[in-house]
């Protein structure tokens, strides 16, 4: 994506929720359609259901309708408004993958590093788990190792729609332009490298109502 674009993108976004940011500068919270932020606790919390699919995976989340046969979650939630609370938040978003001509490489996912984890009700007490526990490897069945996605922000497309509430794309753990939250590293979406899968161990049940809880990543020993 041009620079042209990008700034373009940016910009609506901003445009869309400058009603939110001024209210957030007062109240210090806000809430959206299934969506509430904190600008104090620097905390996002998105409404969203478990699922129990038994197949490779290429999302941790995806919007309700869209490619729910490989996502540990759905929301009924719009990733602009997802994009709206991150911003209120202070993060600016960073940049998608994307193909580098000069070098005829790949470029990975950049973007403010998030943390997200995932909170329910179970016997009457609140679990909470980091979202990458809630992986295992398809051949190893070992648990996903500890990550920070990256919030690059997904794009405006020709039509002026914005690009995730179009496909449903909210977290990826493979990478796709469009995607709102993905992975820091180069991960292809063809079928034959898919390594992550649901695991049972840790991920809530399906049709379990989740609270998909996303912060910026903390540095360690700050």
């Amino acid at each position: 994506m041009n620079a042209r674009l990008r700034s373009c993108c940016l910009a609506l976004a901003l445009v869309c929720c400058a009603p939110l940011l001024v209210r957030a500068q007062a109240a210090k919270v806000g809430k959206l359609p299934y969506v509430t932020f904190d600008v104090k606790k620097r905390q996002v919390r998105v409404d969203a259901e478990s699922l129990a699919v038994e197949a490779p995976l290429e999302f941790f989340c995806v919007v309700v309708g869209g490619s729910e046969h490989e996502t540990v979650l759905r929301t009924p939630a719009k990733p602009s408004d997802i994009q709206t609370a991150l911003l209120a938040l202070g993060l600016q978003p960073g940049k998608p993958v994307h193909y580098d001509e000069a070098t005829k490489q790949w470029t990975p996912p950049k973007g403010p590093p998030l943390e997200i984890h995932l909170e329910w009700e179970k016997d009457g007490k609140t679990v909470s788990v980091p979202a990458y526990r809630t992986m295992r490897d398809v051949k190893t069945k070992k648990e996903m190792k500890p990550l920070h996605w990256v919030y690059t922000g997904s794009r405006v497309m020709d039509d002026g729609a914005f690009a995730a509430d179009v496909n449903g794309y909210v977290v990826s753990i493979v990478n796709f332009e469009m995607t709102l939250i993905d992975i820091p590293e180069i991960a292809s979406s063809s079928n034959e490298t898919l390594e992550w899968e649901r695991n049972p161990d840790v991920a809530p049940p399906a049709h379990v109502k989740v609270t998909m809880v996303i912060e910026p990543a903390v540095a360690k020993g700050k």
